[in-house]
């Protein structure tokens, strides 16, 4: 909380404008995902790794019954306090589970917000392949990941961050990432790269983090900290020196006919 700020959420923003704070990009991103999913009051939305919740809560604010799993018993317990205080639990979940683990089926959408990070490419296939299970004809998925700027460089994370920070991470480039929702039998129909606004985004939890330094040693200690920080600074120049992307890639399952449920020939989402 210290560096990611009042709305948890650890994953890249959508910043309105470059003057916009932290706080309203991230609620930009959630909008994004929201209105590209075409999610309505009523429908059934699925998320998977949600971290701290941000993207259930903002569906449950909007009418939607959404479902989020992750592996952290904190993020869980975390999201399940927030709900409640957001008077949100009645149609508003967050599950400590294994996402393989999430028994309905039927959604509306399924959201994929920097998981695919740590799923591992090979494994890829059976990834997609469930979470087109978990949709009906017609539903929408949107996956959202950090790629690499091509699709020939290895997928390791590299030493320093698979030991200190995300241990067998693997990353790749969208191009597989489209290659693989493709080969499961979804149909892509739009993708964007965000690489500007993860480096923003890493500019604002980097001030954070000085901001609140003092603060973050005392609770974790002084190695930790500098771990982090030098983390999160070297992934803010490797955003901004284009070695490595962000991608969102839109899809649809279609029905037996190859219908899609009657999208609109183009781009609904606004800017």
């Amino acid at each position: 909380e210290l560096f990611l700020g009042d709305s948890m959420t650890y994953t890249c923003a959508y910043y309105p404008s470059p003057d916009a704070t932290l706080e309203e990009a991230q609620e930009n991103k959630y909008r994004l995902i929201f209105d590209k999913l075409r999610l309505k009051e009523g429908d059934r939305h699925l998320d998977v790794g949600c971290g701290w919740g941000g993207m259930v809560r903002y569906a449950a604010r909007h009418g939607v019954r959404a479902i989020g799993a992750t592996l952290s018993a904190e993020q869980a317990q975390w999201a399940q306090r927030a709900i409640a205080d957001a008077g949100l639990s009645d149609r508003a979940e967050v599950r400590h589970c294994d996402y393989r683990d999430v028994a309905e089926s039927g959604f509306d959408a399924v959201s994929s917000i920097g998981m695919t990070e740590h799923i591992g490419v090979a494994n890829y296939p059976a990834y997609f392949g469930f979470l087109k299970s978990k949709m009906r004809p017609g539903a929408l998925l949107l996956n959202h990941c950090i790629t690499r700027h091509d699709n020939r460089s290895g997928a390791a994370a590299g030493g320093f961050i698979d030991r200190y920070v995300f241990p067998d991470g693997e990353l790749t480039g969208s191009g597989r990432i489209i290659a693989e929702v493709q080969d499961i039998g979804l149909e892509v129909l739009h993708e964007e790269n965000l690489r500007n606004h993860y480096a923003m985004t890493l500019r604002d939890w980097c001030a954070n983090l000085v901001a609140h330094w003092d603060e973050a040693v005392a609770e974790v200690g002084l190695p930790t900290a500098k771990v982090w920080g030098l983390y999160m600074a070297g992934s803010r120049l490797g955003f901004e020196t284009n070695v490595i992307q962000l991608h969102q890639v839109l899809a649809v399952k279609l029905d037996e006919r190859g219908n899609d449920g009657g999208l609109p020939l183009r781009p609904w989402w606004t800017p």
